[in-house]
């Protein structure tokens, strides 16, 4: 796309990307993507140096169960408005362009990433995973449990008698 020749015009699209397995392999959070599609707008302000571009991201990620770190989809749906430069600027908020080419992909998949949940459980779980002296439990299990426990240090006073 040729933004310097649309004159202050504004570019419409709607893509399928990929991205490249190896993206994923020094990630632990994100194991992969589907689908992913990003549509928008990309504007360019000859008088202030600015793209302005209007993302709408949508897709599938996927990532590991919380609990059993088994491969979990997770539908995603981001919107975005993501300014770049071509002049140097102090504004953290703004991207600044180098050279003369405006690289989305980078910027598309940082927002992706913001859109990692922190936790997610597999759907329909019913066994969690145990071993050898270990076991995952519900926390609400844990509580009662833990509840029914008595404190070892005042055991002794359950044996202890009032008398009238």
């Amino acid at each position: 796309m040729e933004l310097l020749q649309a004159k202050d015009a504004t570019i419409e699209f709607d893509e399928m990307i990929r991205f490249e397995p190896e993206v994923f392999s020094k990630m632990h959070q994100i194991r992969g993507l589907q689908d992913v599609t990003v549509s928008g707008n990309v504007h360019y302000e000859a008088s202030s140096e600015r793209v302005f571009a209007d993302l709408d991201i949508e897709g599938v990620m996927i990532v590991p169960c919380s609990i059993t770190l088994e491969d979990v989809e997770y539908d995603f749906h981001t919107k975005s408005l993501e300014v770049f430069s071509f002049e140097k600027t102090d504004d953290e908020d703004v991207h600044e362009v180098k050279g003369d080419v405006v690289e989305l992909l980078p910027v598309i998949f940082q927002l992706i990433v913001m859109e990692v949940p922190l936790k997610i459980v597999k759907e329909g779980l019913t066994q969690y995973p145990k071993g050898d002296g270990w076991e995952v439990v519900k926390e609400e299990d844990y509580i009662k449990e833990k509840s029914k426990e008595i404190d070892p240090r005042l055991a002794k006073l359950k044996e202890f008698k009032l008398e009238d």
